[in-house]
């Protein structure tokens, strides 16, 4: 067996990041990732201005920065057979910010991160699925595939809405019910595609669009299990895309939340606690800033080198719970949206004629980023 101050399960942003943070701050970190890397994620590749501050704060702006990528001058809204809308994504005066909205593939984006926090000292394994998961005598034991325990006081489940580890310990208060299906692939431009960000509403679910760079394209659908079919063929017909593409999907896309962020010395961050709907980079930003949370408050008064305690556990749930705060609304409404095609298909028309509500929430979203942007209609 060998002895961790922290085991990290997942490698994601989330779980990268509290790593990295935790090692700069004289852990003893493990990280556990159930895929090799590099690996592909069903995701948007969409970077939220919020993360900016995060990845300063790990030294990697510049690196990511770097990496293939594209940065969005506006989000263009759209229902089928009718208008579309775009939206700045910053203000004229704000074109160069600092902080804006990137595109960046995930298998590049979480291998970086990975990276930084082995740098840093953290010890990566992967391709280790976790299988078990027991506690004995205050210390956390978590066996692998390979047959190896590792031990730790502490364990961070950062490995995604289908966590294992908030599944084994039985944080969530009900199975997924959500009846939904996320699809992804990564394909050459379609013909006619500018390149903008964009989100489309169709008769039969929704997709967004991204432009990676170097003429590549992310393009993402979600839909009901009983509509997706007819919903990537409409897509294909709507970008003409004729040849064979390969999807990832991934099922279901939410799930209940955590009924708490800590228990017992076990800590949830990003999607194993809360999962957010993919709209502008906004699960990216929650992983980064929760998984930052954690390791602020793990490292705390010398947190690392302390038996677990109550107290600790609630600070972290006060605090996760006010990252989240009342913003989570607009994820909800593109839930509900994403739910019912057929209210998307009557409400949005409604929408469209006011680009200056669409422009108030992509404000929100992007975090005050797009103020005193003016808006753009085309039929």
């Amino acid at each position: 067996m060998k002895e961790f101050d922290l085991i990290v399960v997942g490698a994601g942003p989330g779980g990268s990041t509290c790593a990295a943070l935790c090692v700069e701050n004289g852990g003893k970190v493990l990280i556990l990732e159930a895929c090799k890397f590099p690996r592909d994620k069903v995701c948007g590749d969409c970077l939220n201005p919020t993360v900016w501050p995060i990845l300063e704060q790990l030294g990697l702006a510049s690196a990511v920065r770097s990496l293939p990528s594209t940065t969005p001058a506006a989000m263009r809204f759209s229902v089928s057979g009718h208008r579309e809308v775009e939206i700045p994504t910053t203000a004229p005066s704000d074109e160069h910010s600092y902080h804006e909205e990137r595109v960046v593939r995930r298998r590049d984006f979480d291998a970086l991160l990975a990276a930084r926090a082995v740098e840093l000292g953290a010890v990566l394994k992967d391709g280790t699925p976790v299988t078990g998961l027991r506690h004995e005598s205050g210390i956390w034991e978590v066996m692998v595939a390979s047959g190896e325990i590792f031990r730790a006081p502490r364990v961070v489940a950062a490995d995604g809405r289908n966590s294992v580890i908030a599944r084994h310990r039985r944080f969530y208060a009900s199975e997924a019910i959500d009846r939904r299906i996320g699809m992804q692939t990564h394909l050459p431009h379609p013909v006619g595609y500018d390149g903008t960000l964009s989100m489309r509403f169709y008769r039969h679910g929704y997709g967004g669009i991204a432009d990676l760079g170097g003429g590549l394209a992310n393009l993402c659908l979600v839909a009901n299990k009983n509509s997706m079919k007819e919903l990537r063929r409409e897509v294909e017909d709507h970008f003409g895309i004729h040849d064979r593409v390969v999807w990832r999907s991934i099922t279901p896309i939410a799930r209940a939340q955590a009924k708490e962020p800590a228990r017992d010395g076990i800590y949830l961050c990003g999607d194993a606690a809360r999962v957010v709907e993919p709209f502008t980079g906004e699960g990216i930003s929650y992983a980064l800033r929760s998984g930052a949370l954690l390791a602020r408050i793990l490292s705390e008064s010398n947190g690392l080198n302390t038996p677990p305690s109550r107290h600790q556990d609630e600070i972290y749930r006060l605090a996760h719970g006010k990252l989240y705060g009342k913003s989570i609304w607009i994820n909800r409404l593109t839930r509900f949206l994403s739910e019912h095609p057929g209210v998307a298909q009557s409400l949005g028309p409604l929408l469209l004629k006011y680009p200056a509500l669409l422009g108030f929430l992509t404000k929100k979203v992007l975090n005050n980023q797009t103020r005193g942007s003016k808006c753009r209609e085309s039929h």
